[in-house]
C-alpha cells in the first residue's frame, strides 16, 4: 500500500497535512483475474515484453555460461531457464552496462554473495522473477519467534517491539518498479540483482543528467535534494551508486531460509528496499517499512514526486507525474484535471509507446474523502465486445501471480496521478515543471517547529 501524504492541492497539503491511513481493502470487483496473454486495442498490439534478440546460444563461451547456472537449477527452474532461452530473453543486453541476462545470471551463481545468503537462492528467485514477473510482491515475510526475539532485543538506538516488525507493506510504488523491471528490461534487472545482492551490497548505474530533469542545474539539484550517492562523470552524465539500507540484509536473510508461499523472495527485498532508499532519501529502514526524509510527513511509502523520481532513476527514462484528481484541503475529491476521455487516451498512448504505466487510485468514504490509496501498473489494454475499454493490470498486492482485468470507465475516476512520458502529453496538457516548488514547500513543511497548545515560543 502507498502512503498518499500527498493527495489533494498540492501546495495546500505542503501547508496542512492528514496522513491517510494504509489498511488493505478488498480487490475490487470489476477487478478479475485472467491469464498473462492479452488481445490487441485498435489491431494494435499492446503487450508484454517482447524482446528481438537471438533465440539460441552464440558461442561457446554462452553454452559454458548456460551449463554451469543450469547446475544450480532444480527441473521447473531448468524450464523457466530453457524458456527465456527460446524468447530471446536470456540474450537480451538492455541493460546500463550492455551485459545480457546470461552474464548477470552467471555472475549470480558463480560470484560471492552477501554471507547468509545462498547464490542458488538468489539464482532461483531471479530467474523466476523475469520468467513470470507476475510472482512479485510487496507481502512482507514473517519472522520466527528466536529471530524476532533477538532483533527486539538488540535493535538499535531504540528497542523494537513485534508490532513493529509484524509489517503490514506500504511498498507498493517500489514493488510496482520492481515488477516493470523484470518485465521491461530483464537484463537490467538480472544486473542490479547481481550488484544488489554481491558482498560489495550496491550497484552502479549511468545516467543522462536530462533523464532526471530538463537541466543540468534542476538534475544536480534533484539528486542532492535526495541526498543521492552519486559523481558526475561530465556534464552530461552522472553515475549513481544504488543500495538497499543495511536492514535489508536481515530480511533478505530470513526470506533465504524462512519464505513461505504469497511472501516476498529475497530479491523482492533487495530490489524493493533499494526503491525505497532511493525515494525516501536513503531514510528507509527494511525491519520496520519505515522512512523519513523531507517529502513525506508520514514515515510510510512514498510520494508521487518520490515515485517519479525513483521511477526515473531505476529506469533511465525521463518520467511525468500527472495529477488527475483535484482534491480539498480536507482530502474530499472536488473534481477532474481533465475529462475521462483524455485520461484513457494518455495511458494508451503511453502503452503504445511500450510503457507500462503506474498509477496511484484512491478510495474513498461516502463523503467522497480519501481514506487511502495504493499503487498499481498497467501493462495492456483490450477492447470489450461492446466498444469499451478494458485495461490490464498488475497489483502487486492482491495475492495473484496473475494479471487483472479493470474496467476503464470504473478506474479512470479513481486515478489520482500517472506516471506518463512526457511525449504522450503534448497536445492534452500544458506541463509546467512545478515539482520543485512542490518539493521546497515539503522541505519547509517538514523542517518548520510545529507548535502545540499553550506552548511557549
Amino acid at each position: 500500500m502507498m502512503n498518499f501524504a500527498e493527495i489533494g492541492n498540492i501546495r495546500a497539503q505542503a501547508q496542512q497535512q492528514s496522513p491517510l491511513q494504509t489498511k488493505k481493502t478488498a480487490t475490487p470487483v470489476a477487478a478479475t483475474p485472467l491469464k498473462p496473454s492479452f488481445s490487441g486495442y485498435s489491431s494494435e498490439n499492446i503487450k508484454a515484453y517482447a524482446p528481438a534478440f537471438s533465440s539460441s546460444l552464440r558461442s561457446k563461451d554462452e553454452q559454458l555460461k548456460y551449463n554451469e547456472i543450469s547446475k544450480y537449477l532444480d527441473s521447473q527452474n531448468r524450464t523457466y531457464l530453457n524458456s527465456l532461452l527460446k524468447t530471446g530473453v536470456l540474450l537480451d543486453q538492455n541493460s546500463n552496462d550492455k551485459s545480457t541476462v546470461l552474464d548477470n545470471l552467471y555472475s549470480i551463481a558463480t560470484q560471492p554473495r552477501i554471507k547468509g545468503i545462498d547464490n542458488g537462492n538468489v539464482l532461483k528467485e531471479t530467474i523466476k522473477a523475469i520468467a513470470n514477473p507476475f510472482t512479485i510482491t510487496q507481502n512482507f515475510g514473517d519472522i520466527p519467534t528466536p529471530v524476532a526475539q533477538d532483533l527486539m532485543t538488540s535493535a538499535t538506538p531504540q528497542p523494537l517491539t513485534s508490532e513493529d516488525l509484524n509489517v503490514r507493506s506500504a511498498s507498493c510504488v517500489a514493488t510496482s518498479i520492481e515488477f516493470n523491471m523484470a518485465q521491461k528490461q530483464p537484463a537490467e534487472f538480472t544486473r542490479m540483482v547481481s550488484g544488489l545482492s554481491s558482498e560489495n551490497y550496491s550497484v552502479k548505474k549511468t545516467l543522462k543528467l536530462s533523464d532526471i530533469a530538463s537541466n543540468t542545474v534542476d538534475a544536480i539539484w534533484m539528486l542532492n535534494e535526495f541526498n543521492s550517492d552519486y559523481k558526475l562523470n561530465n556534464w552530461n552524465e552522472v553515475e549513481i551508486n544504488m543500495h538497499p539500507d543495511r536492514n535489508a540484509i536481515i530480511r533478505a536473510r530470513i526470506q533465504n531460509s524462512y519464505k513461505d508461499s504469497q511472501e516476498r523472495s529475497l530479491v523482492d527485498v533487495l530490489m524493493q528496499s533499494t526503491f525505497m532508499n532511493i525515494g525516501s532519501q536513503n531514510t528507509y529502514d527494511s525491519l520496520t517499512d519505515t522512512r523519513y526524509g523531507k517529502f513525506n510527513p508520514d514515515n510510510r511509502g512514498l510520494t508521487d514526486i518520490e515515485k517519479n523520481f525513483t521511477e526515473e532513476v531505476a529506469q533511465g527514462r525521463p518520467k511525468v507525474s500527472v495529477t488527475y484528481q483535484k482534491l480539498d484541503e480536507d482530502g474530499k475529491l472536488i473534481g477532474y484535471e481533465c475529462d475521462a476521455k483524455t485520461v484513457q487516451k494518455h495511458i494508451l498512448d503511453a502503452l503504445k509507446l511500450n510503457n507500462n504505466v503506474i498509477i496511484g487510485y484512491t478510495q474513498m468514504d461516502e463523503s467522497n474523502k480519501v481514506i487511502n490509496g495504493h499503487e498499481i501498473t498497467i501493462i495492456g489494454a483490450e477492447q470489450a465486445p461492446d466498444g469499451r475499454i478494458n485495461f490490464i493490470c498488475n497489483d502487486t498486492d492482491d495475492n495473484q501471480s496473475e494479471p487483472i482485468k479493470w474496467s476503464a470507465d470504473e478506474l479512470i475516476p479513481l486515478i489520482h496521478h500517472a506516471g506518463l512520458p512526457q511525449e504522450v502529453l503534448k497536445n492534452d496538457v500544458e506541463f509546467t515543471d512545478s515539482w520543485r516548488e512542490v518539493m521546497e514547500m515539503y522541505k519547509n513543511e517538514k523542517e518548520t517547529p510545529q507548535i502545540q497548545p499553550n506552548q511557549q515560543v
